[in-house]
């Protein structure tokens, strides 16, 4: 299946590739449709959401939240995760986001939450990933050349960024972090969402290994370059942000009939924020 992608992203023009994703999506949305599921990005429901992620002996022994093998992941019709879902609903139901004027950043941004961004008419919206060129088959024209380590971007620009499972492919975490700090606005905040294990208390990470098997062995993914431990938050503390664990169970979102949006109840939201 590898092999066929790989081959079909060179024949297939990107134009007829979106065409047949966008048919592939709508097939799959109308054989799961039903009751039981809810996705707020394409506003559709189902009867059940796709299994998505790997079950990876390390990821099984480390508890990695925000890895393995989830039921009910993937969205059928729009192909968003729960990780996405738990953003929207953090940022519809405890943040003005969909209201109040904001600059904001998206750093290797889902196509979802992109979409969903740039259809707002109070947000000045940029976004952006390394290496863009090599990843034309899932990025548009719109999506700018950007490294998270050396962002263009002057102090004190944007409101708000979203860095959604990105630093965990970061060799230079730290200096990733302190340039999502520098671009922030003072009081303005970052959605930081990494795979995290919550019975190690420091995080792994080896530069030495380089191979994919090794990668996948070591920290649970090919191109993850470590596994966060509970010192995640002191990493950004160190760089200038307080930080805050949200659960929308735990700390009271207020959200009727939760279940339907098929979360991963044991993921937490975690928001960086850069003080006054």
């Amino acid at each position: 299946m590898g092999f066929l992608r790989r081959v079909s992203k060179k024949v297939i023009p990107f134009w007829m590739g979106q065409k047949l994703r966008g048919a592939y999506q709508k097939s799959l949305g109308l054989y799961y449709r039903g009751n039981q599921y809810y996705c707020p990005f394409c506003g559709y429901s189902f009867s059940k959401m796709l299994e998505d992620g790997f079950d990876l002996p390390v990821i099984i022994e480390k508890e990695i939240i925000g890895s393995g093998r989830r039921e009910n992941c993937t969205c059928p019709r729009c192909f968003s995760k729960d990780r996405d879902r738990l953003i929207y609903l953090y940022l519809e139901n405890k943040t003005q986001v969909f209201f109040e004027p904001n600059k904001i950043l998206h750093i290797a941004p889902e196509a979802w939450l992109k979409e969903m961004f740039r259809k707002l008419p109070n947000i000045d919206y940029t976004c952006g990933v390394k290496e863009v060129e090599g990843m034309g088959y899932y990025y548009d024209r719109m999506t700018r050349e950007l490294d998270i380590t050396n962002l263009e971007m002057k102090d004190n620009l944007y409101d708000i960024v979203i860095c959604n499972h990105v630093l965990e492919h970061i060799y230079d975490d730290d200096i990733a972090m302190s340039e999502i700090y520098r671009v922030l606005k003072p009081g303005g905040w970052a959605i930081l969402q990494v795979p995290i294990s919550p019975i190690i208390e420091e995080s792994i990470e080896d530069q030495d290994v380089i191979s994919k098997k090794g990668r996948e062995k070591h920290f649970g993914q090919f191109d993850h370059v470590r596994i966060y431990g509970q010192d995640y938050f002191k990493r950004l503390q160190k760089v200038g942000f307080e930080t805050q664990r949200l659960h929308p169970v735990k700390d009271n979102w207020n959200i009727a009939n939760l279940k339907k949006y098929a979360l991963n109840n044991k993921e937490e939201l975690f928001i960086a924020t850069k003080p006054l």
